[in-house]
């Protein structure tokens, strides 16, 4: 069975709809805003994607909100590597991206902001294809165009 990663960014995007200009350490100020995550559903839209041309592959995920709840949803084989914090972190993203390249997946997936680009490329470097997926606020990173 052929395996992929996914490291989904929950928090990512969420402050652009309360006028914070991102959500990097102001994730209890959108949600007391009133804001809503956005990235859960850009994921599950690419593994749909996914699950149409790849039916039998193995998903390597986080557990819940870095997506296991999003591989789910898809219908795709799951597999959740890691407990993560709530809030989820920078740190959360490394080790991740860290412990699907130490199982073997021959693509990485993240759907997040130009943050969490930078931590996968931090963890991962030039060791395997990886598929930036958007779903931040600024969005100045090369990963996206």
């Amino acid at each position: 069975m052929r395996r992929a990663g996914l490291i989904v960014n929950p928090t990512a995007g969420m402050g652009g709809s309360v006028a914070l200009k991102g959500t990097d350490g102001m994730y209890h100020e959108a949600r007391r805003r009133g804001a809503r995550p956005t990235a859960p559903a850009r994921a599950v839209r690419t593994l749909r994607t996914l699950r149409s041309l790849a039916p039998d592959v193995l998903v390597l995920t986080c557990a819940r909100p870095m997506g296991e709840d999003e591989v789910r949803t898809s219908g795709l084989a799951v597999e959740a590597l890691l407990p993560v914090g709530d809030p989820t972190t920078a740190q959360d993203t490394r080790r991740a991206a860290a412990a699907m390249i130490e199982r073997g997946v021959e693509l990485l997936l993240f759907v997040g902001g130009d943050g969490t680009a930078s931590d996968v490329h931090a963890a991962v470097e030039e060791r395997l294809p990886v598929l930036g997926i958007p779903a931040g606020v600024k969005m100045h990173s090369a990963v996206f165009a």
